[in-house]
């Protein structure tokens, strides 16, 4: 019988001061389901600019939005799907841009989450807004923190 996937939501103020919890939420979820330490960093990291992204661009810091973050397990593999209450934005032509320059401190959000999940999607409808889907597979080959390297 296939394992149902798991999943908790949480919704956070558009305050930049939230990011703390949904990073402590995820990394100890993900330990819970025994996913491994890289996978969990990983996957922390991209969440947390999708979070800082919703806040910033989606909501533009607006005390009357939230941020809605679905965290989801099944098995291996890890998603993360983050909502704002923004009107969206052609993210097609954002994924096709050429990367940005990395020494600008603005514009690496996207390159920060491809690097860090197995798969990134966008979408958006009127009714839930932005959607931002991070994918994480965890790797089961990944050496123990402790195993002697060769």
């Amino acid at each position: 019988m296939k394992e149902q996937p798991q999943e908790m939501v949480m919704n956070i103020p558009s305050d930049f001061k939230y990011l703390g919890a949904v990073d402590a939420a995820i990394q100890d979820l993900a330990r819970e389901f025994a996913i491994s330490e890289n996978s969990i960093n990983d996957i922390s990291t991209a969440l947390i600019e999708a979070c800082s992204n919703a806040i910033e661009h989606g909501n533009k810091f607006g005390k009357d939005k939230r941020v809605k973050v679905v965290m989801g397990f099944n098995g291996a593999s890890m998603t993360a799907r983050v909502y704002d209450e923004g009107d969206g934005f052609d993210y097609d032509e954002l994924l096709n841009r050429a990367a940005p320059d990395p020494m600008s401190e603005r514009g690496r959000g996207l390159v920060i989450m491809r690097a860090f999940t197995d798969d990134l999607k966008f979408s958006y409808n009127k009714k839930q807004g932005l959607c931002v889907k991070l994918t994480k597979i965890s790797s089961e080959s990944e050496p123990a923190d402790d195993a002697p390297e060769e």
